[in-house]
């Protein structure tokens, strides 16, 4: 820009990145939103979808009066060990390809999943750029694909076929044991997994009336073998069920927002911010028959422009 008229300060983006993400939805269905797949079509770059995103507030614009909940994946071990499983078998399965020789990889190569086996169905959002007059148009990626496995466990139907399918995050499996749809990342973690024992440590053999147990035990109310069942029966067990992963169900997302319209805010809903495992959003309406437009202001970072942490 030539003259002297010039502000005081250079403009400081050294990577300028669009971080108000725009999608638009039609009305009562569940939808999906995939952080990393927006980012990467509205920024003509490539972001990687296993890392952890970070949502600054939602906006929620409606022409009627209804509510919309956010979920997303339980923020915990269990999901990011789950997903990190899931990423070393997967690259462990395509690196079977450079033993026989084959050592190309796509430039855009990368680890995606769906939250649940309803987001394989629905598909994931994508985003919207906006015009005059309420206007609108939505933009796609020529290549978006969610990973699938290919096993070699032989399903014995005899048609040489090998079992393919994709995979999900929480709740059970899809698809049966020869034909496998979509396989949820967690269900298989926990299926893996040895679990705690039930009663920690072992007391069956320990009887309270031992005669050395008792040594000191001079109270006629039987005190010491009152203490020492107590010891025995109270806080043995997990403080949790043993027997269950959160996230073998399709119930367990976690809720991060429930966000209103009505007409005297405007027709316009907000709500603070969460962090989105692996960058996915379920987006829940209830009531709301109309179209509505869901707003995310992600947090600015080193990440491509975008705040993000790795699993």
């Amino acid at each position: 820009m030539a003259g002297a008229n010039l502000p005081a300060k250079k403009y400081k983006k050294t990577s300028p990145t669009q971080t108000r993400i725009s999608f638009e939805f039609d009305g009562g269905s569940t939808e999906f939103i995939d952080i990393a797949k927006a980012l990467s079509i509205i920024n003509r770059k490539f972001y990687r979808q296993g890392v952890y995103y970070y949502v600054n507030s939602v906006e929620i614009y409606n022409n009627e009066t209804g509510v919309v909940d956010l979920h997303t994946l339980p923020d915990n071990w269990i999901t990011k060990n789950a997903h990190q499983r899931g990423f070393k078998l997967f690259q462990k399965m395509n690196s079977l390809t450079s033993e026989a020789g084959y050592t190309m990889r796509p430039k855009y190569h990368d680890f995606k999943v769906y939250l649940s086996d309803l987001h394989r169905i629905a598909g994931s959002a994508n985003p919207a750029m906006h015009g005059i007059n309420a206007t609108y148009v939505t933009h796609q990626a020529d290549d978006w694909e969610y990973s699938k496995f290919v096993s070699a466990d032989d399903d014995g139907d005899a048609n040489q076929e090998a079992d393919d399918f994709y995979v999900h995050m929480i709740g059970g499996h899809t698809g049966s044991a020869d034909n496998w749809t979509s396989i949820s990342l967690i269900k298989s973690y926990s299926e893996s997994r040895a679990t705690v024992d039930i009663e920690s440590p072992n007391d069956d053999n320990i009887q309270s009336d031992d005669p050395l147990i008792n040594v000191f035990d001079m109270s006629s109310e039987e005190q010491m073998n009152d203490l020492i069942d107590n010891l025995n029966t109270l806080n043995d067990n997990p403080p949790y069920d043993h027997n269950f992963y959160l996230g073998e169900s399709t119930t367990n997302m976690q809720h991060v927002a429930r966000i209103g319209t009505e007409v005297g805010v405007g027709r316009v809903g907000r709500a603070s911010g969460f962090c989105a495992p692996f960058g996915l959003i379920c987006v829940d309406p209830h009531g709301v028959n109309t179209a509505f437009r869901v707003v995310l202001n992600l947090a600015q970072g080193t990440y491509h422009g975008i705040y993000a942490e790795r699993a």
